[in-house]
């Protein structure tokens, strides 16, 4: 069985064998989407490949005008934040480095409380 990590490595380097050949131009990355997604907040964690390394960013988008929160969290110490209350905005957090270590989001609608947390990568 194939893990989503070694998916995300895998998909990298198909990538980068099809633009060796010439079979597509940009830039050579992977992305996977983890949700965290409560009502009137749609969040998650996206997790890429690139430079020969894993990151990570969060991201929470405000679908009506509430308050959203995202805080990515890494097991090493690490974290980033950010917030928007604009419909339709969508907040990002740093893009964090996450080189074997544990990454999460937690997205949360301030006016109701409600909080998600993604999966963990």
């Amino acid at each position: 069985m194939i893990t989503k990590r070694t998916a995300v490595r895998l998909g990298a380097v198909a990538t980068v064998a099809a633009v060796g050949l010439g079979l597509s131009t940009g830039i050579a990355s992977a992305n996977t989407t983890y949700p965290a997604n409560v009502p009137g907040c749609a969040g998650g964690m996206v997790v890429s490949f690139y430079s020969g390394h894993d990151h990570v960013q969060g991201y929470a988008t405000s679908t009506g005008g509430n308050a959203c929160s995202v805080v990515l969290q890494q097991s090493n110490g690490g974290s980033s934040s950010n917030w928007t209350n604009i419909p339709h905005d969508t907040a990002w957090t740093d893009t964090l480095l996450d080189a074997g270590i544990t990454s999460y989001v937690v997205v949360c609608n301030g006016d109701t409380g409600r909080c998600a947390t993604s999966a963990s990568y």
